[in-house]
């Protein structure tokens, strides 16, 4: 999700971090990477990262929206809904669920038109 205010930023959810940590060691090795400077990466990211208790009270309504699409994303959107803010994604699984939903094409040309990239 991106909140803009002093400039973006980004809020995931805790448990998108933890993902995230659980996949690492296996890219690092597939693409021949430091596995400390990908975690290193990965901790000054700058992300807010949502505990469970700022979204859990959306949980019910994000499942129901994601549906058998990718019941793991539910933190994603709950995370969306708890903030009013719209995610971030090249996951199709998102489209159509009635929460704006940006590629990171879209968030560029965003960026872009507000004088934040060029």
């Amino acid at each position: 999700m991106i909140a803009c205010g002093e400039g973006p930023r980004c809020l995931a959810a805790e448990a998108v971090a933890l993902e995230i940590a659980r996949h690492l060691p296996r890219l690092a090795e597939r693409r021949e990477l430091d596995l400390a400077a990908l975690f290193a990466a990965l901790q000054i990211m700058p992300i807010d990262w949502q505990p469970a208790s700022a979204y859990e009270h959306r949980r019910r309504e994000a499942e129901e929206l994601i549906g058998a699409r990718d019941p793991d994303d539910w933190p994603t959107l709950a995370v969306a809904l708890a903030f009013g803010l719209p995610v971030w994604t090249q996951d199709k699984d998102h489209a159509g669920l009635g929460i704006q939903v940006y590629t990171t094409g879209d968030l560029l040309d965003a960026l872009r038109d507000a004088g934040q990239v060029e």
